[in-house]
């Protein structure tokens, strides 16, 4: 796209699922845009069946729009308070708070008789409790059921009395025995009757006792509490007309409590009142931020009971929710009799097993599938008729200013889900994209009825689903950007900066982050101080890997060390070779698997290297399947390993890294590749450092007691890190899941090994300083380093090395020549 001569020769640039939104996607689309205004005659053509219609129109100036009708069949949705409904799924939880319901509307309906002996207008009362009564509050009643499980039934009954006996009698001298039943058997000021869940302090506003009411606000009674009808102490106040009490309740008011009528739950416009109190119920029982697996369960259940034929797809967030309704379906009775086929599609299992999912199961015979979002765009499995949408999706994002990632499972987009459903009728689907209905939704109601009429069940209520954003965030702003940024230097125009470039994508990734990215670049030596690519970027950009990797692959031909490096690059660029197991009793075969081809080297990119070796080696014995099944490997992977090293090998080959014969041949370049300490130094160039106080992903070779031969359940974290040889490991990734942090792919190194190869490429001129310099700047940093005489004057006899702002090492004297080995090497 670079050459002017070949883009000249085209007349059409055709780009199908455009709505995936890939960072390559974007970059691809800012490059064609530009190359619109050199060739008006060029015909670009965009395609997807879920297309932010609106964004790209204006992003491509005002283009028309082509409609292509189709025709699918009709697939029916429903939403959550519809699942709670038609499966009748309760739990203990939802139980108890229907309990606490009728018991609410009976303690509305005793209050409203109090309340009538009392009050001079009836009618005028008995209007607004009808408005209470429907905006009955239940949050102070489970509240209460716990208050009272500690005190005695005698207690409880003496203290409904008195209560009663105030309210109804008007009578003030009643409250000295109410404040000796709190004072002397520890009773909250905040009671609430039993049966109308009046406090003393709404008695006493009621009533207009001024004393009573300031001596429960001295004792610290809430004044927020209400009622099961929203009624509180101001309400009541104001009720009965009792200005100085209303006076002496907003002056102790932080905040404005709602009275009556100050609903704020879901508009009654939205759903019925009963939809409202059934989801009221489920989200007070459960936490809807997770996956209820056992709702799942009930509605599968259901499905398969009312209908006779259909597939059912069931859509995850990730593995461990996958391999726990696996197991909640392996153990149910309803299934012991029931005749089914199981799957699970993952993108880390085995490819051949997951073919098997497309093979049409015997009559009578039902098939369930438990997936994550591959099944949402990358496959199509035509005999699907029944789709559970958990609305949930693993979603990785990136902070450039941290360098951590983060993997979370979130809510999809509107037209993620609407594609899950299915087989929505393309007109419909138009329709829906022209009226900005929303994304990931779409994606997952696409993938029933495509053979005949479908369901599709939401696990969102109607509100969460309208709530959803309208499409999913592209890529650009969730992942890292250096690639980006050295492909930008080969099509941008060359008075253009990167960030500016990158700005004229459709959704732009924020300046900082550009920026951020643009500095690494520059770290790498990939890019000068002008964001002009340096030599090493030419070829850095050629290459099509990652910056980081691109470079240390590059350093594995000066340090003669081309296979491993080869091998270990090609495994992070694709993904880990290792699967995880289709069995739970398995995971700790697989992980045991791992630690084998690690040989004790406190190495995950060991572990790579060795799996992928012994399969080689199996695959000439000609038993490589039986080996992948044995150690948990994928053979698709390794075959995508062998092809990218093969791609690889033949970029350095055009570029002159590596020649036909004679020195710089492939065996010279691999003359130190069966030496481990130079290919473990080696990758030290590219991938971070960091001290070994950090959190292992369960993955890890590295959380395994040292000296230990398995795996030890009881080792924390704590005794690992502390029995490790070293204080600094190197890792691929460090990835964030709520609040702990894990690093991926790591391998521990020795000290020597940071201070020759990590830092910057070119060590500052006072990058070793003598023992006399360092003493002289000792006030500076000596406070922070020891409390000990005999080690500070030990330490600043001794010649320090700073490679950077934070790495400092002390060095004997006479190795001070070590700049010159860290320039070389750099």
């Amino acid at each position: 796209m670079g050459s002017t001569e070949s883009m000249s020769e085209v007349t059409h640039i055709i780009l199908d699922e455009i709505h995936e939104r890939d960072r390559f996607s974007d970059f691809l689309l800012i490059a064609v845009r530009d190359l619109l205004e050199k060739y008006p005659g060029l015909k670009v053509v965009l395609m997807s069946a879920a297309l932010n219609i609106d964004l790209f129109v204006k992003y491509m100036n005002g283009c028309p729009v082509v409609s292509v009708p189709g025709s699918l069949f009709e697939v029916k949705e429903y939403y959550l308070e519809d699942v709670l409904k038609w499966s009748g799924y309760t739990n203990k939880v939802m139980n108890k708070l229907k309990k606490e319901k009728d018991q609410v509307e009976k303690q509305n309906e005793e209050l409203k008789q109090w309340c009538s002996q009392i009050c001079a207008d009836e009618e005028d009362l008995e209007d607004d409790n009808d408005d209470s009564v429907v905006h009955s509050n239940t949050d102070n009643i489970t509240e209460l059921g716990e208050e009272k499980e500690n005190l005695e039934p005698g207690v409880i009954n003496e203290l409904d009395q008195l209560l009663s006996e105030a309210w109804l009698t008007g009578k003030e001298d009643v409250f000295s025995q109410i404040f000796h039943l709190i004072l002397s058997e520890n009773v909250s000021l905040d009671y609430q009757h039993s049966h109308t869940s009046i406090t003393p302090l709404m008695i006493a506003a009621g009533r207009g006792f001024t004393s009573v009411v300031e001596q429960l606000l001295n004792l610290g009674a809430n004044i927020n509490v209400k009622a099961s009808n929203d009624w509180t102490a101001l309400y009541l106040a104001q009720k009965f007309k009792h200005e100085d009490i209303c006076e002496l309740l907003e002056a102790n008011m932080d905040v404005p409590v709602m009275g009556p009528g100050g609903d704020n739950n879901l508009d009654s416009n939205v759903m019925s009142p009963e939809d409202k109190d059934l989801l009221s119920r489920y989200h007070h029982s459960f936490d809807d931020e997770l996956v209820d697996a056992d709702l799942i369960l009930g509605l599968l259940i259901k499905i398969l009971c009312t209908s006779q034929t259909g597939a059912v797809l069931i859509f995850l967030p990730g593995y461990d929710d996958i391999v726990k309704i696996r197991d909640l379906i392996y153990e149910d009775r309803f299934f012991e009799n029931y005749k089914y086929v199981m799957y699970v599609l993952h993108s880390a299992m085995q490819s051949t097993d997951q073919k098997k999912v497309f093979n049409t199961p015997p009559t009578g015979v039902r098939k369930i599938i438990l997936a994550t979002n591959i099944a949402e765009t990358s496959i199509t499995i035509n005999d699907v008729v029944f789709v559970i949408d958990s609305g949930k999706v693993k979603e990785k994002t990136f902070d450039a200013l941290l360098n951590v990632s983060m993997l979370k499972s979130n809510w999809i987009s509107k037209a993620s889900s609407i594609q899950r459903r299915g087989s929505l009728t393309f007109d419909a689907l138009l329709n829906y994209v022209e009226s900005k209905f929303k994304a990931s939704s779409i994606q997952r109601r696409g993938r029933a009825g495509r053979c005949r009429p479908g369901s599709c069940y939401h696990l969102m209520s109607t509100v969460r689903f309208n709530s959803l954003i309208d499409y999913p965030a592209p890529e650009i702003l969730r992942y890292p950007l250096q690639e980006l940024c050295l492909h930008t230097k080969l099509l941008a125009p060359a008075n253009i900066s990167i960030a500016d470039f990158l700005g004229k994508a459709p959704e732009p990734p924020p300046f900082l982050v550009t920026r951020n990215a643009v500095h690494i670049l520059k770290q790498m030596d990939a890019l000068d101080s002008f964001e002009d690519l340096t030599e090493l970027g030419h070829h850095l950009a050629d290459m099509p890997i990652e910056p980081r990797l691109g470079k240390m692959v590059l350093y594995a031909v000066v340090l003669k060390c081309l296979d491993p490096i080869l091998t270990i690059v090609c495994s992070l660029a694709y993904k880990d070779p290792f699967m995880l197991p289709a069995q739970p009793s398995q995971k700790r075969a697989a992980t045991m698997s791992r630690h084998k081809f690690s040989a004790s080297t406190y190495s995950d990119h060991m572990s790579l290297l060795r799996a992928f070796q012994a399969w080689q080696k199996a695959k000439t014995d000609g038993w490589d399947r039986s080996f992948c099944h044995k150690n948990y490997l994928s053979s698709a992977v390794m075959e995508m390993i062998v092809g990218m090293r093969a791609q690889l090998l033949g970029q350095l080959r055009a570029s002159g890294f590596v020649r036909a014969r004679g020195g710089g041949d492939i065996r010279d370049l691999n003359t130190n590749s069966e030496n481990w300490a130079v290919v473990d130094r080696q990758k030290s160039q590219l991938l971070s450092y960091k001290e070994g106080k950090v959190k292992f992903h369960m993955s890890s070779v590295l959380n395994t007691l040292p000296n230990s031969g398995c795996l030890n359940k009881n080792a924390t974290h704590k005794n690992i890190v502390r029995n490790l040889p070293s204080d600094y490991l190197m890792y691929d990734e460090m990835s964030r899941y709520e609040r702990l942090a894990f690093v991926r792919c790591s391998t521990l190194v020795s000290s020597a090994t940071v201070a020759l190869f990590a830092g910057p490429s070119k060590l500052s001129p006072d990058a070793i300083k003598d023992a006399d310099t360092e003493y002289r700047h000792y006030d500076d940093y000596v406070d922070a380093a020891s409390d000990s005489e005999e080690e500070v004057d030990g330490e600043v006899s001794k010649t320090s090395l700073h490679l950077d702002d934070w790495l400092r090492f002390k060095i004997d004297p006479e190795v001070n020549h070590l700049d010159s080995l860290e320039i070389m090497y750099s």
